[in-house]
């Protein structure tokens, strides 16, 4: 009796051991406990994704809840209330990658000679025409496209014609149009409707192809032009077509509308069709709207009209554009090494073309740490358009319009002229006068004025930021590719592609800003180390391009920081940075100061990262084992814009963001922001919800048009 009830006073004591302590608790316990340990040693490497590197880190809350709290459903990544757990500031100048040696070969670039000593006298043109040419315009010479090209074109002949950006193609063809119209017998009406229809990609270029036939026209004042364009309203071009125009500048999307539903709109009385930029409207998927344009033509034109085709490259589809088109036409081609008028080699993608490039324009590259690119930028334009001595103008290319949005925001904030009018008020109200340490007046040095075009501006302020800037003697443009074909913007000295193009004819189109007319001109190409390889590319076309030294362009930081203003509280005072590296420091800490403590800013921020990171998947396949987003490093990136959060973060609240703006817009159709915002589109198609994307036609130019 006393064994049984031994027996079960163990089994009872087995019985709650085995109800208190699971066997399968215990390694976990252990591990937690080591965890925990290790936790509150490492507690802030946590959010820091595997590749990231950081050196310098805010200390942080050892609390527990700090540390594993989520993100909230603002989506606020790193503003003035956000814990200082989540940034990471990491310096400047260590851990970046060594920057390779360039293999770059000196080749012999393919240049041609703009103007050709003759003068417009020599054309049988009308003597007002000449006079407005020369006196009014200042157009002493003609340059050899408009020398080879007018007298063709007065002959009443097709014409295919290749020149390089900058060479006057405008004129080229805006010459003979105007004095055949001015010659005719019967004097034209303006009730008459159009004669002479020219097809643009971009609505800037439909601004700069009307404004060019405004001054040619001044003379003959009979002759009324006009112009129709994506983001203008329907209600006020009617009502310019119903008064009358005779020479119409359009682009494809607005002037296919109109054919459609203006019933004022007649094209029996067309004589001229021009494409201009025809490369460009194909690569844009124009080449529908084109061949319902020339149905439309077809259809109502009695007669065939006198075509010219204007395309800085002959590519494929311009090619086949030209077969269905042209009729026996004359091949112009300036800058190449065989006859003008035989007919051109056509640059497939696989083909190694030469492009033409000005005599006159000095390419550069700069090879820089990705960490280092932003103070690159702003020590480069603060070197070349505020402390070089004279006003400058420069244009910066950027790959997305998130990125052109919030580099000019930043930069404007940072080194506008927002900064020296605070520094001028504090040195009246201290009686000191306007100097600086090394004796040069500040009044003396250009105001850094930024400028911002895009194509999810409204046409307003696109319109408006295109004149302001042609017309401004000094400033700094920030732009996507919608700036890079055909706009003849005066005086720019500098170009700079901060982000590359890919495809060397966008290289092409964006250097041909600069140098234009016989101009000087300089360009720089911003490379990382991984990118290096892109200047051999762009050598097998026998383009050359000289390296820039990063610490060289860094140097009139110390210069600037001379005029940043200092805070009023003496505790956060600094101390002038002696060095290149501590200026460039002291300078990138304002610019994610400028975001830490702004939360547009911040937001502005994390969508220009992203964007940026999506656009470099992009780059086409012939340059995609150069550009790979999987060298990236996505922290390096995000120092870049001014960020002190990780990339996963950033990536985290930015889909918050859009997760709440699906769910306001679900009723939208799926391409409802790609018809709204394009900047190439007419604008129009977003009255009608149920959009749909245009279906691939691939019977495409297969019959050559014929007018009965």
């Amino acid at each position: 009796m006393l064994l049984l009830n031994t027996m079960a006073e163990f089994s009872n004591i087995s019985l709650n051991l085995s109800t208190d302590v699971n066997v399968n608790d215990v390694r976990p316990r252990s591990r937690s406990n080591k965890n925990r340990a290790n936790k509150k040693f490492n507690h802030k490497e946590q959010f820091v994704p595997a590749h990231t590197k950081v050196e310098r880190r805010e200390e942080s809350s050892p609390k527990e809840d700090n540390r594993k709290r989520k993100l909230s459903d603002n989506a606020e990544i790193s503003h003035g209330k956000k814990p200082k757990s989540d940034m990471v500031i990491s310096s400047l100048f260590r851990k970046n990658p060594d920057i390779p040696e360039v293999l770059s070969s000196k080749v012999e670039t393919v240049s041609e000679n703009v103007f050709t000593g003759e003068t417009f006298k020599e054309l049988p043109l009308h003597p007002f025409l000449i006079s407005n040419l020369e006196e009014k315009q200042g157009f002493k010479q003609m340059t050899e496209v408009q020398k080879k090209a007018i007298p063709v074109l007065l002959k009443k002949k097709d014409a295919l014609i290749k020149s390089q950006t900058g060479s006057g193609k405008t004129l080229a063809y805006a010459v003979p149009i105007v004095q055949m119209l001015q010659s005719r017998k019967l004097k034209i009406k303006r009730d008459d409707g159009p004669y002479a229809l020219i097809i643009v990609p971009t609505r800037e270029l439909v601004l700069q192809s009307y404004d060019t036939f405004v001054k040619l026209l001044r003379t003959f004042i009979w002759i009324v032009p006009g112009c129709l364009m994506g983001g203008e309203k329907r209600k006020a071009e009617k009502s310019r077509l119903r008064k009358g125009v005779n020479i119409l500048v359009a682009t494809p999307g607005r002037l296919m509308d109109h054919i459609k539903f203006t019933s004022v709109l007649h094209l029996a009385r067309i004589q001229w069709l021009v494409i201009d930029e025809a490369d460009r409207l194909l690569e844009l998927g124009y080449e529908r709207d084109i061949a319902l344009i020339l149905n439309a033509l077809k259809s109502q034109c009695p007669d065939p009209p006198q075509t010219v085709l204007l395309s800085a490259t002959l590519t494929d589809g311009v090619e086949r554009l030209s077969s269905i088109t042209l009729d026996n036409p004359e091949h112009i081609c300036v800058g190449e090494l065989t006859d003008t008028l035989q007919q051109p080699t056509v640059s497939t993608e696989s083909s190694q073309e030469n492009f033409t490039l000005p005599s006159q324009l000095k390419q550069y590259f700069i090879v820089t740490p990705c960490k280092l690119r932003l103070v690159t930028l702003a020590a480069l334009m603060l070197w070349k358009c505020k402390y070089s001595g004279c006003a400058s103008k420069m244009i910066i290319f950027m790959s997305t319009q998130d990125s052109v949005h919030f580099h000019s925001k930043l930069l404007n904030q940072v080194l506008g002229p927002a900064h020296n009018i605070k520094k001028t008020l504090t040195q009246m109200a201290l009686g000191q006068e306007e100097s600086s340490e090394d004796g040069v007046e500040l009044k003396d040095k250009a105001e850094l004025t930024m400028y911002q075009l895009h194509g999810d501006m409204q046409q307003k302020d696109r319109t408006y930021t295109f004149n302001k800037f042609a017309k401004a003697t000094s400033g700094v443009l920030l732009c996507t590719d919608v700036a890079a074909r055909g706009l003849d913007l005066p005086h720019v000295d500098w170009i700079v592609q901060y982000t590359s193009p890919g495809a060397t004819v966008d290289y092409i189109h964006r250097v041909g800003r600069t140098a234009r007319a016989g101009t000087k001109g300089q360009s720089v190409l911003f490379l990382m180390p991984s990118e290096v390889t892109y200047i051999q590319e762009l050598n097998k076309h026998k383009i050359s391009l000289d390296q820039m030294d990063v610490s060289s362009v860094l140097e009139p930081l110390l210069l600037h920081v001379q005029d940043l203003p200092q805070p009023q509280d003496v505790t956060t005072k600094r101390q002038t940075p002696k060095t290149v590296e501590e200026a460039a420091t002291f300078l990138q800490d304002r610019f994610e100061e400028c975001v830490l403590n702004d939360k547009d800013m911040n937001i502005l921020a994390s969508k220009g990262f992203q964007s940026y990171i999506r656009a470099y998947a992009t780059y086409s396949k012939e340059v995609k084992n150069i550009f790979k987003v999987s060298d990236l490093h996505l922290g390096h990136v995000a120092k870049s814009f001014a960020l002190r959060v990780a990339p996963a973060l950033v990536h985290n609240a930015t889909a918050t963001l859009a997760l709440k703006h699906k769910k306001k817009t679900s009723n939208r159709p799926d391409n409802f922001r790609q018809v709204t915002l394009s900047e190439y589109s007419s604008g129009l198609q977003a009255a009608n919800c149920n959009v749909k994307t245009k279906p691939s036609i691939k019977r495409k130019f297969k019959t050559k048009l014929k007018w009965k």
